[in-house]
């Protein structure tokens, strides 16, 4: 391998031959369109116009023609080298040698490596681009092209595999192929098969196994770079160009994946990227992103899981009851499914819970008052089951306002299973089951509780490969669009836990798979905007570019700080100084108990408005609310003699 690593820098320079002067095409995969304006045929064009091209693949297939009809090629020909003898063949060396392109077709990469390796074949490839002509790979023929290969000798890896173990048998890595890329490894189908992790995997085995680092470019399918003779490139197409470097060493807890933080990039249609020295254009990025002030604060502890099962959340559970908080705390389950809630309520109280009781979060419980008591004695709150429809139309109700309020409140200790995890967010994905919802840019969103008030989170992450690029898409497309700061991903194998810790607000995971989580780092960002046929009346695929994005992968080794959490009055003073609302939901008339003798007090609408203030010489006061809308409000106090301020929120129904 021909490359230097420089760690004292983020990205990594490499020094290039100076003898190489052709030209590259490097294809995500997908299938090529015939309009002018499809995603590939500009790309292709520069590639293939007015020239003689060679496609090779073990097989052959349709390129041929295509390239001709639609792309410009002046000829094209199909080769099917099947075997080492004939890619070692001098009769193919000496055809090859009339062509301007060469063109390696989508396939099985490890056919490519052990039969093409060291042959005339991979000597007509080199010598013709050493000579000014192009070279070009579509999926398993762009894998073959960087200087690192993943060979998928033992068969592909899907990505969670990658993170549980990237010493896994299936990730088979060389660099004793082609060297066009040094420093560089390939991923392909980048977002449509949920990758990211994957990609971290190989940059991890290979800095593990030869304590170097490499850098790591996922082309999503339709996607692709034009790379001219300086190393160039420039992005087309319906998806990004992702690229991934590290400076710090990747770690293992036992065998799973982790990092502090991986810098990414992603790239979308116009954008450039030079592969001397990792610089980038981004001219399509049209969003400027603010996220420096962007935290997470709540003083509360939140713990969410990727798998819905109750054999997944077991661990989660078990930790919800014995070790956060206290086992006598009075637990409510808000779910949209008895049956199932009745399964977690047993194995709740077989982990010692003292008392569990279950509430159906729909409109009609919105006024029950058995529901509001509920709510307002609990202290440890589980969601399981719940379907977006039912839980925002509760939400809308008294006893939702009332939840909501209790959840935010200091202290409080809430867990959401599996599909409930995506709530706990300032963002909801609905659709994310649905097979090419990204794709065809129908994921629907939603608002969420907020109890991680600049966060979206996925569970089931891989739970499907129909359902990959929803997943994969979905967190960046929505941190774009929202200017979230954080978007993580659990599994059916993880859970997280966020509670403060020493004034941080700190994320923890457990389980086999690392949690990992996608930071906003801010500035430039764009949606992407070309379709696969060009047409104007498609509408384009779920995906965003980012100018700086970090991508962590963590558990309870390697924990992860979200902010400061809040430390204001009521959250310093909560157990010595509280407020007692004696009639939460409150009807015509509030009544209170303070903790202090004499103190100024104001009732503050939740933009912020104060509605009536007033002085008291009791602890004890009533209050008429009867001309105030439904909804939540914040009650302020401050002692006269102690200078203390406490805040307590109430539900006017």
């Amino acid at each position: 391998m021909r490359f230097v690593t420089l760690l004292t820098v983020s990205l990594l320079t490499f020094v290039v031959c100076s003898a190489q002067t052709g030209k590259m095409l490097l294809v995500g995969g997908g299938s090529e369109k015939n309009g002018a304006n499809g995603w590939n045929v500009p790309a292709y064009r520069w590639a293939v116009e007015g020239k003689r091209v060679a496609i090779i693949g073990t097989s052959t297939g349709s390129l041929a023609p295509y390239l001709k009809q639609y792309c410009g090629a002046s000829f094209a020909k199909e080769f099917a080298v099947a075997t080492r003898d004939s890619a070692d063949s001098q009769v193919l060396f000496d055809t090859l040698q009339t062509y301007q392109v060469i063109f390696f077709r989508g396939g099985d990469q490890y056919e490519y490596y052990q039969k093409y390796k060291n042959t005339r074949l991979q000597q007509a490839a080199e010598q013709l681009y050493m000579s000014g002509g192009t070279l070009a790979g579509t999926s398993a023929g762009m894998h073959i092209l960087s200087s690192v290969v993943f060979t998928a000798e033992n068969g592909t890896v899907y990505p969670y595999e990658a993170i549980e173990n990237p010493h896994n048998s299936y990730m088979t890595l060389e660099d004793d192929f082609m060297d066009f890329f040094p420093g560089y490894l390939f991923d392909t189908h980048f977002s449509e098969r949920a990758r990211f992790g994957r990609l971290a995997g190989f940059l991890a085995k290979y800095s593990l196994d030869h304590q170097a680092n490499i850098i790591g470019l996922g082309m999503d399918d339709m996607t692709c770079m034009t790379v001219d003779e300086t190393k160039t490139a420039t992005v087309y197409g319906t998806g990004c160009a992702n690229i991934y470097t590290f400076s710090t060493p990747f770690q293992l807890n036992g065998n799973k994946l982790l990092h502090e933080s991986i810098k990414v990039t992603q790239l979308i249609q116009g954008c450039t990227y030079d592969f001397n020295d990792g610089t980038f254009t981004m001219p399509s990025h049209d969003l400027q992103l603010e996220t420096s002030t962007l935290e997470e604060t709540g003083n509360y502890t939140l713990l969410a899981s990727g798998g819905n099962s109750l054999s997944s959340n077991q661990p989660m559970m078990a930790d919800f009851v014995t070790t956060t908080g206290n086992a006598t705390d009075p637990v409510v389950i808000a779910t949209g499914n008895e049956t199932t809630a009745g399964s977690f309520k047993n194995y709740l109280l077989q982990q010692g819970a003292s008392a569990v009781d279950i509430i159906v979060l729909n409109a009609s419980n919105g006024n029950s008052t058995s529901i509001a008591e509920k709510i307002q004695a609990a202290v440890k709150v589980l969601f399981v089951s719940n379907t977006t429809d039912s839980f925002n139309a509760f939400l809308l109700t008294t006893n939702g306002m009332l939840l909501k309020s209790k959840l935010h409140s200091a202290g409080m200790i809430s867990a959401f299973a599996g599909d409930d995890a995506r709530f706990a967010g300032a963002t909801v994905v609905d659709n994310f089951y649905t097979e090419y919802a990204s794709y065809y840019g129908e994921l629907v969103f939603s608002e969420g509780l907020s109890l991680l008030k600049h966060s979206m989170l996925m569970p089931n992450t891989f739970y499907q490969s129909s359902m990959y690029e929803n997943s994969a898409t979905a967190i960046p497309y929505a941190m774009a669009t929202d200017t979230l700061k954080y978007g993580i991903w659990l599994t059916s194998k993880n859970y997280l836990k966020i509670t403060p810790v020493e004034g941080k607000t700190t994320l923890m995971g457990y389980g086999t798979d690392p949690v990992m989580i996608l930071r906003n780092e801010g500035g430039k960002a764009g949606l992407c905007t070309q379709t696969g046929s060009g047409s104007s009346s498609s509408v384009p695929r779920m995906e965003a570019g980012f100018e700086n994005l970090s991508f962590s992968l963590v558990d309870y080794t390697m924990p992860y700080i979200m902010g400061n959490t809040e430390t204001s009055s009521l959250a310093e003073n909560e157990i010595k100084h509280s407020i007692r609302i004696l009639n939460n939901p409150v009807g015509a008339v509030l009544e209170l108990e303070c903790p202090f003798e004499q103190f100024e007090w104001a009732i503050i609408s939740t933009d912020g408005r104060i509605l009536s203030q007033g002085f008291s010489n009791s602890k004890r006061l009533q209050l008429a609310v009867n001309a105030y809308k439904t909804g939540v409000y914040v009650f302020k106090t401050r002692a006269l003699k102690a200078g203390i301020t406490v805040n307590s929120t109430f539900v006017k129904y």
